[in-house]
């Protein structure tokens, strides 16, 4: 049950940090290939934790894989 627990409230995180993240990160560059990469990593990084959990023993890794996914779009977007 805490597993349960810790892994719902990575989910929650992912979107209470993610959605204020994207605005300041992408936003500002206006409407470009870079701007859009922030968005759509917060939203690949919440599908793709939701899967995991579907489809893994260990209901916290979805949501830590979904923290990768978003974190690897934040530095694409941030290199590039």
């Amino acid at each position: 049950m805490r597993k349960n627990v810790t892994g719902a409230v990575l989910q929650l995180a992912l979107l209470v940090i993610g959605i204020p993240v994207v605005y300041l990160v992408a936003f500002p560059f206006g409407l470009t290939a870079k701007s859009l990469l922030p968005p759509l990593g917060l939203l690949a990084g919440l599908v793709v934790g939701g899967v995991m959990v579907k489809k893994t023993e260990q209901p916290v890794s979805g949501p830590l894989t979904g923290w990768l996914v978003f974190g690897a779009a934040m530095t694409l977007a941030l290199v590039l």
